[in-house]
């Protein structure tokens, strides 16, 4: 085994030895949760980007200002469904619009709205305040329409009204996930240089520590490789043990914030919010920290040990 077995170097007197451990479990927690945060907000984002692409909202105010707003929406429909890549031109219903500005006018946005048995014609007041007439615009997939073009032609069909193009926010949303992303990964990266660093500290405090037990060795014949092998074993097992605790952690807080979303229906309460593939990075995290642990201890063994001798 090359993990645990029987050494000739007293380990069990090395302070340093027993720190690593924690550290490495702290390491790999903390990019396990930075490499979660970033996989959840790029499949967020590509959740919206996907749902906002070839889409338009044509905001038409209404109220005792516009008295003409009802005209002006069925103006508008005739203009958007005339127009070529536009598979489907709606007016939201009223009590659509009031869901959609309830979070933000509270419980005086229910009751006129709701109880009203008005057309959809009129976009009617919550909480005294007058709602716009809302159009939802579906582009036929591939579809390249020129939004500047088409808001001018809407605002001549309805003046004041406001074109929405969410392929912009869709761009932003993109844009700004692969930033996220690549922090993440500059994140992880100087994670893995601190660890380095430990493990190098580590190593070479346990070389001074045994230094008689090492030349010990020598004088028998023990080659450095066979030293480099006993803290190669020492530096795997330790690190293991810390990284499968810090990664178990990373685990439990993805969990646990997949439920509080759940609470607040911000997402399913779903386990499976990853891929199998993304799951599988978790299962790489302490692998990986245990080689980059093994193959830093043996690099610092072996250049000490030319420097001893």
């Amino acid at each position: 085994m090359l993990i645990r077995r029987q050494t000739d170097i007293p380990f069990e007197q090395d302070p340093a030895g027993r720190l690593l451990p924690w550290i490495v479990a702290i390491m790999i927690y903390l990019s396990g949760v930075a490499i979660a945060g970033a996989i959840a907000l790029n499949g967020a984002a590509s959740t919206w980007s996907s749902g906002l692409a070839g889409t338009l909202t044509v905001q038409i105010p209404a109220g005792t200002a516009f008295p003409k707003a009802p005209q002006h929406a069925d103006a508008v429909l005739a203009l958007l469904r005339k127009t070529p890549g536009v598979a489907e031109a709606r007016r939201l219903p009223r009590a659509e619009v009031l869901r959609l500005v309830r979070p933000w006018l509270g419980d005086e946005g229910k009751g006129d709205g709701e109880k009203s048995d008005g057309k959809d014609g009129d976009a009617g007041n919550a909480g005294g305040l007058p709602l716009p007439i809302l159009i939802d615009v579906r582009a036929v997939a591939g579809a390249d329409i020129d939004s500047a073009a088409l808001a001018a032609r809407i605002a001549k069909a309805a003046p004041g009204a406001v074109t929405e193009n969410h392929a912009r926010w869709a761009g932003r949303l993109i844009g700004l996930a692969r930033s996220i992303w690549l922090v993440a990964l500059i994140v992880v990266a100087l994670i893995g240089l601190a660890t380095v660093i430990t493990v190098v500290f580590a190593t070479r405090t346990g070389l001074r520590i045994h230094r008689r037990v090492i030349r010990l060795l020598h004088l028998i014949g023990a080659h450095d490789r066979y030293i480099a092998r006993q803290f190669e074993r020492q530096a795997l097992w330790l690190s293991l043990q810390g990284a499968v605790v810090g990664i178990a952690l990373a685990v439990g807080t993805v969990f646990g914030v997949v439920h509080l979303a759940g609470e607040a229906e911000l997402q399913p309460a779903d386990a499976a919010i990853f891929t199998p593939a993304q799951w599988a990075i978790f299962a790489c995290l302490p692998v990986a920290a245990a080689l980059v642990a093994l193959l830093t201890a043996r690099i610092t063994v072996l250049r000490t040990l030319r420097r001893m001798t």
